[in-house]
């Protein structure tokens, strides 16, 4: 099997690897305490992972570095359990920790956590696929306590997917701090690990994509909030081997660091009311001084019948702005239109950095949010050349956003969806100007 497909094969089983921390500590006395989730109605539990993954296919290797982001929103909780709706978003930038996030695949789920840990998922949803992890005994615990429950794994290949039973082993170490990358805490901290083994029974059946046998082992920490009831922070450990029917071996080797932010659920007057500040932080960042700019427009626009009215230069010059803003079920959009870019090119135009400057001055006012970054384009031509014009265009105003701006590129990511996305109708040059454009979409939710 050569090493492209193998690639891909590994972003199909593993590309949405999640690893959920499932309970929570609740005082109970000085010498033990209680294990419990404590999440309530209308509440999300964010998670952004990011791994470290190396991939092993005989004598060749490929590092990879993936983030994932799971967004947890409890739909209906009781005494028992919350009934989940979760979306997974997966990640992929080639190389050592460098370099922007690619965005890959998405998947949405609904499932039960019952306030124990454990997990109910019905059989047409991927994820998560480490289910009923970790796993609480009904009985408080103090220092030192193990105990072992069982958890699932599930692993989606091409064609197949294969649940595999694991029987962790728990250990509850005490209340321990905790800091990766300028996040840091004080939690309960829980170390476990656990062995994993599958062999298939029935090789008449074998597909060749699909693994025979798969090996592997586990070891890691999860940190809780107990006042909150909810995980904080986890650093895992991940080896895994897989046989095929043919003989061939690869090995996958994770190391998993993931933060968690638990938030109130935004609403749609919440979401209008951003948008509204946005707004107004592009309105008042362009008239800062409508005078230097009315100089400014007069000198780039000799030719151009400017009034010298600078408020009238100000308005003249909004209907022409090259930003539009709109709410959409991601979070609030900024939609930037094609004279950014020269025809066919990628490179932004010289005019083209005030307008992303001031949409950067913006975003770093939500430093907490995922920053999307989306190329465009319309129908014209072939289709697999509009697909890499729209995404050299996406990483463009990303690279500029990172580069020029200071901002952080671990939450950011782009990617190009050629004339798959449309807003208009191709049927007119005015409105596949409208389709030619690159997005930039603050993540609400």
């Amino acid at each position: 099997m050569k090493l492209s497909s193998i690639s891909r094969l590994f972003v199909s089983a593993f590309g949405c690897f999640f690893l959920f921390a499932s309970g929570i500590f609740a005082n109970t006395d000085l010498n033990s305490v209680l294990l419990r989730w404590k999440w309530k109605d209308n509440q999300v539990l964010e998670l952004n992972e990011y791994h470290d993954i190396l991939f092993r296919v005989g004598a060749k290797t490929v590092q990879r570095e993936d983030k994932n982001r799971v967004v947890m929103k409890t739909k209906q909780c009781s005494s028992t359990k919350c009934l989940v709706d979760a979306w997974f978003d997966t990640y992929v930038r080639f190389g050592k920790t460098s370099g922007p996030f690619w965005k890959d695949k998405d998947f949405q789920s609904t499932f039960s956590l019952f306030r124990n840990g454990r997990y109910e998922v019905p059989n047409e949803f991927i994820m998560p696929n480490l289910r009923s992890f970790p796993s609480f005994p009904e009985e408080a615990v103090q220092v030192t306590d193990i105990w072992k429950i069982p958890a699932e794994e599930s692993f989606d290949f091409v064609k197949e997917r294969i649940r595999v039973t694991v029987e962790p082993e728990y250990t509850y170490v005490g209340r321990k701090n905790w800091s990766y990358e300028g996040f840091k805490g004080t939690a309960e901290k829980i170390t476990y690990t656990y062995p994993i083994y599958y062999s298939k029974t029935d090789l008449s059946n074998a597909l060749p994509n699909v693994p025979v046998k798969i090996f592997g082992f586990a070891n890691g920490a999860v940190f809780f909030n107990s006042e909150k009831g909810v995980p904080e922070y986890k650093d895992v450990k991940l080896s895994y081997t897989f046989i095929f029917p043919n003989g061939n071996v690869q090995e996958a080797n994770f190391h998993i660091q993931g933060i968690y932010t638990l938030r109130n659920q935004i609403g749609v007057a919440e979401r209008d009311t951003i948008r509204d500040e946005v707004l107004n932080d592009l309105i008042t960042g362009y008239a800062e001084d409508p005078n230097e700019r009315w100089k400014e427009n007069s000198n780039r626009i000799p030719n151009q019948n400017i009034s010298n009215d600078p408020d009238k230069v100000r308005k003249d010059q909004k209907s022409e702005e090259p930003i539009s803003v709109r709410t959409t079920e991601e979070g609030v959009t900024f939609s930037l239109n094609s004279i950014l870019f020269d025809f066919n090119n990628s490179e932004l135009k010289s005019e083209a950095e005030d307008a992303v400057r001031r949409i950067a001055d913006i975003l770093k006012k939500y430093p907490d949010r995922e920053i999307r970054v989306a190329g465009h384009t319309d129908n014209v031509g072939k289709f697999e050349y509009n697909q890499k014009l729209s995404e050299d265009r996406a990483k463009t105003v990303l690279d500029e956003l990172v580069k020029k701006h200071k901002m952080n590129e671990k939450s950011i990511s782009y990617k190009g969806y050629a004339d798959t996305v449309p807003v208009a109708p191709n049927d007119s040059e005015e409105n596949r100007k409208k389709n030619r454009r690159v997005e930039i979409t603050l993540v609400l939710d």
